[in-house]
């Protein structure tokens, strides 16, 4: 294996950006590797090998003596595996690192000091591999774009909180030095941040120069162009301060002795304050679009209709569980509900967000209404539907760009505080009623790391390719049926399902409904794809989303390239800088989606071997038609 990096990576035979480009050599005397039992090393939640690079690919020979019977593996399951590691490691010019989640551009916004601030402050933008992988994380939090509000003030720059999971305790964090414990200046030196208790006591155990390896380290991860520190804490200066002893690191930085603290400056650091300085210069002109664009709507217009999605924000982000609204007040003066409330009243309708609607699948047609914890007030959020704002329509449904105003003091950075959400709506018929809370199952079951970005790459068998680790599916925001006059929810296709009173019903004989529409509320994800303008590395990634949605036993049940989704990307940068050439897609339309758990629950005992088989053979299919709809050749895989 020679020196390797992404740089110049190259194209292969077909064209392809992403794939495996190395072999790694045996041992003859290594072991020989069973399939299925190697290593784990650093996965993402998934469990699909995982590499950060594509360069950290390799194939290797599962027989020593055999070198074209290979498999694909990561770096990290090399060094696990550590055979000749020591001897290729220093082939990669950075470090071995973790999977991470990449956050999408925030629009959300929480005040600092909120208890239900996460690890990584709400607002904080994300800035790369090059500085999130670190502890020690000082995060660049998002201005205000509201004119009412301070604009030209700078972010200021939060430290990552310590971590309350159990599992992952906390091996270090900055704090910002503030508030009734913070500390007093010392001889002129006013600390910005100071340690954790845990880092603390990691100090108190060390002695002589592993306390100053273990400082110099800290700093080295810091993400602030500047920085000095002692055992208290850490100072940010406009300039590094030099001093008699320097200290190498990996990241050739100059580490001083000063007083017996240290100071950092560094290349990418510096690359840092570069990137700093875009996204600021990012934020000022999206800044100056949306001023000039709000300038010439009518003012008071403006601050009165919240029915507009006009310089609105897409919701993006996970909804904090904390504000995940238990209450969705739905202001919809067309009715488009259909509910059965006076309508000579301008009083909205109430919903209440369901956790387990029953499924046509299921042999349960109980409802599980969320219930705030014990002593908590309901989180209460709002919803504006307007037909002008329909987005698009189906056999079944409609959907609506719909402004949503979230459950205070969480907001967002818009001059009305709302976001845009897709509003889905059942057609006036049982079917479409049926297909609506199937929908809402699907997602409920899929896991969180399926609606999310993660850095680095994925092998996902069959495809022996590497690909990104985008998101299968669109975050969902709550599934929300009806409140009647007398408080209790109203789901009237689960009572028809309860009843029998809907079984003569079929797609081709719909039954006509006034049922109030239950209402999906959904992230908004582009436009539909059009495969024969993909390039061969963007057909593979939109296959491998079924491949994942398939490991996870659930099977989408329409795939046509109508419920495959696009748009510009990478989504942790600003909408305006982000363009097709790097897009993310989403599996959307799960009302057809089969649950693996939820099929199998229905089946007598007897019933489920055959039932097990019949769900494998729809998976085979879906993936049949998977390939033929993105023009996929399986010979190439």
């Amino acid at each position: 294996m020679a020196d390797i990096d992404d740089a110049n990576y190259g194209v292969d035979s077909e064209g392809r950006t992403r794939f495996v480009r190395h072999t790694f050599v045996r041992d003859p005397n290594g072991p020989v590797l069973q399939k299925n039992k190697g290593p784990v090393g650093h996965r993402t939640p998934n469990g699909f090998i995982w590499a950060h690079s594509l360069s950290e690919f390799v194939y290797i020979p599962r027989v020593p003596s055999v070198p074209n019977y290979v498999t694909t593996w990561s770096r990290s399951m090399l060094k696990v595996l550590g055979e000749n590691y020591d001897q290729v490691e220093k082939m990669w010019s950075f470090p071995l690192v973790p999977p991470r989640v990449v956050r999408p551009w925030p629009v959300l916004k929480l005040p600092l000091d909120h208890n239900a601030q996460p690890e990584i402050p709400i607002g904080a933008i994300d800035e790369g591999c090059d500085f999130e992988h670190s502890g020690f994380m000082l995060y660049t939090m998002r201005e205000d774009v509201s004119p009412k509000e301070n604009t030209k003030k700078k972010p200021p720059l939060v430290p990552r909180r310590c971590s309350t999971d159990s599992t992952k305790p906390c091996s270090g964090r900055l704090k910002l030095n503030e508030g009734a414990d913070a500390v007093p200046p010392v001889q002129g030196w006013t600390y910005d941040y100071v340690w954790c208790e845990h880092f603390r006591a990691l100090l108190q155990e060390e002695e002589g120069d592993n306390i100053t390896k273990r400082l110099t380290n800290a700093v080295n991860e810091m993400s602030a162009l500047h920085c000095v520190a002692d055992n208290v804490g850490v100072r940010i200066v406009d300039r590094p301060r030099l001093g008699p002893a320097l200290y190498g690191s990996k990241a050739k930085a100059e580490h001083c002795l000063i007083n017996g603290s240290f100071s950092q400056t560094s290349a990418a650091k510096e690359e840092r304050s570069n990137s700093s300085r875009l996204l600021q210069n990012s934020q000022e002109n999206s800044e100056k679009d949306d001023q000039q664009s709000d300038a010439a709507q009518d003012a008071s217009a403006t601050a009165q209709d919240l029915f507009t999605t006009h310089g609105l924000p897409k919701l993006e982000e996970f909804i904090p569980d904390a504000f995940f609204p238990d209450v969705l007040l739905v202001h919809d003066p067309e009715n488009l509900t259909k509910h059965r409330q006076r309508r000579d009243t301008n009083e909205p309708l109430k919903y209440r967000r369901v956790v387990n609607p029953p499924s046509r699948h299921s042999n349960t047609s109980k409802t599980s209404r969320s219930t705030p914890e014990s002593g908590t007030l309901e989180r209460v959020a709002h919803l504006h539907l307007r037909k002008s704002n329909q987005l698009g329509s189906g056999n079944h449904s409609y959907v609506y760009r719909a402004p949503l105003t979230l459950p205070a003091p969480l907001s967002a950075h818009s001059c009305t505080l709302q976001v845009t959400v897709a509003a889905k709506l059942a057609q006036p018929r049982s079917t479409a009623h049926a297909l609506l809370h199937n929908e809402a199952r699907a997602y409920a079951a899929l896991p969180r790391h399926a609606q999310e970005t993660w850095c680095g790459y994925n092998i996902v068998p069959p495809c022996r390719f590497p690909v990104p680790v985008g998101p299968i599916a669109p975050k969902c925001y709550g599934f929300y049926l009806p409140v009647g006059a007398d408080g209790r929810v109203v789901d009237a296709y689960a009572e028809a399902e309860a009843g029998g009173a809907d079984d003569e019903c079929e797609e081709d004989e719909a039954c006509e409904v006034n049922w109030a529409s239950p209402i999906l509320l959904l992230e908004e994800c582009g436009e539909p794809v059009e495969p024969a303008k993909f390039t061969i590395d963007q057909r593979t990634e939109c296959f491998s989303l079924v491949l994942r949605l398939h490991e996870l036993n659930v099977t989408q049940g329409s795939f046509w390239v109508r419920n495959i989704l696009i748009q510009p990307g990478p989504l942790s940068l600003p909408p305006a800088e982000r363009t097709l050439a790097r897009p993310s897609f989403r599996i959307i339309d799960f009302g057809r989606a089969k649950v693996f758990k939820d099929v199998l629950d229905a089946e007598m005992m007897s019933a489920r071997k055959a039932a097990i088989a019949e769900l494998h053979k729809e998976m085979w299919e879906e993936e049949n038609q998977a390939r033929e709809q993105l023009l996929i050749n399986l010979a190439a895989f």
